[in-house]
């Protein structure tokens, strides 16, 4: 018997909601929306040989996309299929989402309402979805917002703590979440309150300015918050969109402050573990009882190679510390790929482990069941 994944649930620890299209797609646009790109006209021109034609900026991880949906529909493989199928089925667009949820188990999400701008409210994206939500609460956009409220960084700071702390008392919120690899990177200084004060006048003038200590500074009251409330602390790790300080990014960066002994016990998330350097994030979590990641971003959009990086990150990590997640941000159809997808690729794994005798069916369906939900439900109980 071959391991199936089929029927089991899946919660999806990391995504942003989405709006549902005010008319129906063009081809060009519906990739637009499937892709990554921050930039208009990757998909304006097609690729025609003497056999076959694609748009120009098509991927594996679109075109395992289109493969599928042209499943899911019953139709031809080809974009112009899909969407045709698409746009008539998605004319009821609630019913569509939660049909493509029913269809791969999906049965939860934990959401960083903090993107898309201006922000989705949660009551509108769960009638979408047809069920309640889980949030992780972005820090920059309180920062953005303080600061043109605040003169001084002392009252500044005040008003930040109190909103964090606000925040994380409220039901349904289950930790913080940065995006400071974006804005100055994940080499984090300890504490230092003069040098962050003389950089808020910077910070007022522009809120994409570095100003990295004062940027640390906030992310360490961020931790402190977390610790206090017991709740994670969801920090971005490796590769976003085009804007993210790459070079930065790396989870490895992180592991001084890990180390300091007030954050022994802070639950922390690694957002995207860490992708493409996934093994610095699981090793991460073998040697730190508190770290945990989620392979979320790399699942979907590393496509057919979903399967190599659930590989390697299972050379460290253990089983209970890894999650299921999609960054899916702004169509259903990603989060349905999403769990597709890993599902295919975690099926392909797991049988490779048994039939090689490191384990047995019943381990490996362990296994799955705690990347899938278990591993959340466990980490998440007391805010759930």
């Amino acid at each position: 018997m071959v391991i199936d994944l089929e029927g089991v649930k899946t919660i999806d620890v990391h995504c942003h909601p989405f709006l549902q299209n005010e008319r129906p797609y063009m081809e060009s646009e519906f990739l637009e929306e499937l892709s990554l790109s921050v930039r208009p006209g990757m998909f304006a021109t097609k690729i025609k040989t003497k056999t076959d034609s694609m748009y120009s900026g098509l991927n594996m991880y679109m075109q395992i996309t289109i493969q599928r949906l042209a499943k899911y529909f019953s139709c031809e493989p080809t974009i112009e299929a899909v969407v045709e199928k698409r746009n008539v089925s998605a004319r009821n667009f609630s019913e569509y989402t939660k049909n493509l949820f029913e269809d791969v188990q999906l049965e939860g999400l934990l959401v960083d309402y903090g993107y898309p701008t201006p922000a989705i409210p949660n009551q509108q994206f769960e009638k979408v979805v047809g069920f309640r939500t889980w949030e992780v609460y972005r820090i920059e956009p309180v920062m953005d917002r303080l600061r043109e409220e605040h003169d001084s960084f002392s009252t500044f700071i005040e008003g930040y703590r109190a909103d964090l702390r606000s925040a994380l008392g409220r039901k349904g919120v289950l930790g913080l979440k940065s995006i400071i690899a974006y804005r100055s990177g994940l080499e984090i200084v300890s504490m230092d309150e003069k040098k962050a004060t003389s950089q808020f006048d910077f910070y007022k003038e522009n809120k994409r300015e570095t100003v990295k200590e004062l940027r640390d500074y906030c992310l360490h009251i961020a931790m402190e918050e977390c610790t206090r409330a017991k709740k994670a602390m969801h920090i971005h790790t490796g590769v976003g969109d085009g804007e993210v300080l790459l070079h930065k990014a790396s989870p490895n960066l992180l592991v001084t402050m890990l180390r300091e002994k007030k954050y022994a016990n802070t639950i922390v998330h690694l957002v995207h573990g860490g992708y493409p350097w996934m093994e610095e994030a699981a090793f991460m979590c073998s040697v730190f009882p508190n770290v945990y990641m989620d392979l979320s971003l790399q699942n979907p959009f590393a496509g057919h190679g979903v399967k190599r990086i659930i590989s390697q990150v299972f050379e460290f990590a253990p089983f209970n510390k890894v999650m299921y997640g999609s960054d899916a941000f702004t169509i259903p159809e990603m989060n349905w790929l999403g769990v597709k997808l890993f599902k295919e690729c975690f099926e392909e794994v797991l049988q490779s482990w048994v039939e090689k005798d490191y384990m047995s069916r019943k381990r490996a369906k362990t296994i799955a069941e705690l990347v899938l939900y278990k591993n959340f439900e466990e980490l998440y109980k007391d805010s759930l």
